[in-house]
């Protein structure tokens, strides 16, 4: 298995991609919250950061990330 690692913060192109890489019931939940919050005004920037503080929150480490964002192909 090969590992992509990417350098944090990810560009936008680098977090479309790995978006691109969930499962079409994760894909649709992440678009079903960003339409949420863009509701409230919230620019993609703070929406993202939100998500990565909500992420860390339950327990999502570096290491972790970094297996998540792994380029399998």
């Amino acid at each position: 298995m090969t590992q992509k690692t990417y350098q944090l913060p990810l560009t936008f192109e680098q977090i479309l991609n790995l978006v691109l890489q969930l499962p079409a019931q994760e894909q649709e939940q992440l678009i079903q919250e960003i339409k949420k919050i863009s509701s409230n005004n919230e620019d993609l920037l703070t929406v993202f950061d939100r998500i990565g503080r909500n992420a860390q929150a339950k327990g999502l480490t570096e290491e972790t990330l970094e297996e998540l964002l792994a380029d399998e192909s």
